[in-house]
């Protein structure tokens, strides 16, 4: 869910910035107020994304080691 997240809020900013829809449309769909926010947004939350799947692999092969 993060990754898709951070994902719409890359693609959103790309396409509001490149004129095919209204600015205001940042304010309206997420909680930033520039659309260079909602893009560092969107990587923050994809960076998260991948940090707890690579914890969770780590954590589903240590388990699959102690048994």
């Amino acid at each position: 869910m993060a990754l898709v997240a951070g994902l719409w809020q890359i693609v959103l900013g790309l396409v509001i910035s490149t004129g095919y829809l209204d600015p205001d449309l940042v304010s309206r769909f997420t909680t930033v107020s520039s659309l260079g926010e909602a893009i560092d947004e969107g990587l923050y939350w994809i960076m998260f994304a991948v940090a707890l799947g690579t914890l969770a692999e780590i954590g589903l092969a240590v388990r699959k080691r102690r048994e």
